[in-house]
């Protein structure tokens, strides 16, 4: 409890300094009449590190997962899409990640077992309502109001050694999914009169709802190539804490981002 009002904190903090940075700019509001849409595809290398029990009757385990060592050559899948429509100040966000990683290692019990495999699929899709809450010629700060669902299939496979019919092959899977509240900021700041610009944003969520807490931060170096179309590279940080009798998922995920963007 002590650990995860800390994280809060921390959290609040940096959502008032981000505040504080844009709120900064003159307010020139814009007044637009008609829809504009944004697609921004995205790759999130990320590591992981944490605690998790995804299968019943199995104690928690710590896992340390290093994205170009450990995970690179063992994804399965990886997907991940931004998308915004937006009309004057009210506008809808999303964000969706879906990661399928599968990974096998010798175990501690190779007497009777010769492998283990384990395979986790998992979703992370975010919907949100946005308010300009500030805009001008070179920044613009926006206000998120909405959800994020998780989903965390897991799926454990030990292989037989010496013994095959004395120790067969086993397997046992678990899905566990939640929703959780969540709010936020996220803006743009242009670089002078360059075409370079820096984003970010910092997502605070569960609040005992579904997950006991999470937050999502992200900051980000972009290029204005056209009027439509950007690309990024940044860095994203992201630490949720869900726990439900048997099932735990208490992990942090960060690492370099990199993104396209067509407006239109």
């Amino acid at each position: 409890m002590i650990l995860t009002l800390k994280k809060i904190e921390s959290s609040v903090l940096c959502l008032v300094f981000l505040m504080t940075v844009f709120f900064s700019a003159p307010s020139e509001a814009k007044s637009e009449d008609k829809w504009s849409f944004q697609i921004a595809p995205y790759v999130w290398l990320a590591g992981q590190k944490g605690t998790v029990a995804t299968l019943p009757g199995l104690p928690p385990v710590d896992i340390e997962v290093d994205f170009y060592d450990d995970i690179l050559g063992n994804i399965n899948f990886a997907g991940m899409l931004v998308g915004e429509a937006r009309k004057g100040r009210y506008g809808l966000f999303t964000d969706i990640v879906y990661t399928d990683i599968e990974m096998e290692n010798p175990t501690p019990l190779g007497i009777f077992y010769s492998s283990v495999n384990s395979r986790t699929k998992s979703w992370m899709w975010s919907v949100a309502g946005l308010y300009r809450l500030v805009e001008n010629q070179h920044q613009f700060l926006d206000v998120i109001g909405g959800f994020r669902y998780w989903s965390v299939d897991s799926e454990l496979s030990l292989k037989g050694a010496v013994f095959p019919g004395v120790f067969p092959d086993q397997s046992v899977s678990n899905c566990e999914d939640w929703f959780d509240p969540l709010i936020g900021l996220k803006g743009l700041s242009v670089l002078g009169n360059s075409k370079f610009f820096i984003s970010g944003g910092l997502t605070l969520g569960g609040f005992g709802a579904g997950s006991d807490f999470f937050w999502d931060a992200n900051v980000n170096l972009g290029y204005q190539w056209t009027k439509g179309f950007s690309t990024t590279v940044g860095y994203r940080y992201l630490d949720v804490d869900y726990e439900k009798d048997d099932f735990l998922y208490d992990v942090a995920q960060d690492g370099l981002t990199l993104g396209l963007s067509w407006r239109f």
